[in-house]
């Protein structure tokens, strides 16, 4: 690695599943069979890294409840890991298939892309307790996945384009106390969906121009539209009073949530992330075609550390002193130590 840059790999866009990251039925979550070879032998050695073995394309992650929370994506599974013995204790089947996953007020919610729907599974008794279809049309698939006191959302966006670009997703909220599901329109491609400073946040992909959506969270409304300059790809993080947003050119832009204005554009090199999350100061990022968890330092604009994941690796969560990877081509969740 140069200059604290990510091996610098083209940018997909043709690829609308990936882009929004979601999955194609039967595909790999990465749109491309080789890693660039830039970041070879980049990160911490990994051979001797707590992991669970044997799962069969796990993706989503999350932690919660004592517990650590992994989709299997193809199954259509849930799967609990116990973090003190580094074993599975439980497995759920909750849809067609499992993707994105969020533990929150005693339930698990996953969400089955192809199935349409978004599955509460009761975390005392691991058992499915409710379903929420969510596909107002064949043509619509849900992706993104997030959470707030109260209510989850779930974005939904188109499986194609259509000739003319003119395609109209949704934000989904449901309320967790009522079970009300309310849906609002949003312009383009919705993908990532993450909350944060009094919004919750929604990036459009694709049709252009991509755009950063602001929703107020009390009335369920657009409130603003931020253009970043950049092809927007999807994960979304919040952290310090600012969105960060994932680009396809290489680039991260940030947010300024009390003014609603682009106010930094940092190169990291790599423009295909399975995830972004904040810890402390620090933005971690997913690297599927590297096979890393990177470190990026908002202070100084760099990534400052790589760590060596699996093959694939896809959603990620902290837990302790440690980020636990899910590795979506070699079966494996992956518990890695961080500083």
């Amino acid at each position: 690695m140069t200059g604290g840059r990510l091996g610098r790999l083209l940018p997909l866009l043709t690829l609308i599943l990936v882009a929004c990251n979601t999955i194609a039925p039967g595909s790999n979550p990465s749109s491309s069979p080789t890693a660039t070879g830039v970041a070879a032998g980049a990160g911490s050695a990994t051979a001797a890294v707590p992991r669970v073995s044997g799962l069969k394309k796990p993706y989503g992650l999350a932690v919660g409840e004592g517990s650590v929370w992994v989709t299997e994506y193809e199954q259509g599974i849930l799967v609990r890991i116990d973090p003190a013995t580094d074993r599975v204790i439980a497995r759920v089947q909750v849809g067609i298939h499992a993707s994105r996953v969020l533990v929150q007020e005693g339930f698990a919610w996953v969400l089955d892309d192809v199935g349409g729907a978004l599955i509460k599974v009761d975390v005392l008794t691991n058992r499915k307790v409710k379903e929420f279809p969510l596909q107002p049309s064949l043509n619509m698939r849900p992706s993104g996945l997030a959470g707030t006191a109260g209510s989850v959302w779930v974005t939904l966006a188109e499986t194609f384009v259509l000739r003319s670009g003119k395609v109209l997703g949704q934000l989904i909220r449901i309320d967790t106390s009522t079970s009300v599901v309310t849906a609002i329109p949003i312009d383009g491609l919705p993908a990532g969906v993450a909350v944060g400073g009094g919004a919750v946040w929604v990036s459009s992909i694709l049709v252009e121009p991509t755009s950063i959506f602001r929703i107020d969270p009390a009335t369920i409304r657009v409130v603003a539209r931020v253009e970043t300059g950049h092809p927007v790809s999807g994960p979304l993080a919040y952290a310090d009073s600012g969105l960060w947003v994932a680009n396809n050119d290489g680039y991260l832009t940030r947010i300024d949530s009390r003014t609603n204005k682009v106010v930094g554009n940092f190169e990291v090199g790599s423009p295909q992330w399975a995830a972004m999350l904040p810890m402390g100061k620090d933005l971690w990022i997913s690297v599927p075609l590297d096979n890393i968890v990177a470190r990026f330092d908002p202070g100084t604009g760099i990534v400052t550390e790589t760590l060596r994941a699996g093959t694939r690796p896809q959603g990620f969560a902290f837990l302790a002193s440690d980020i636990w990877v899910a590795n979506y081509l070699d079966g494996t969740v992956m518990k890695l130590p961080i500083n």
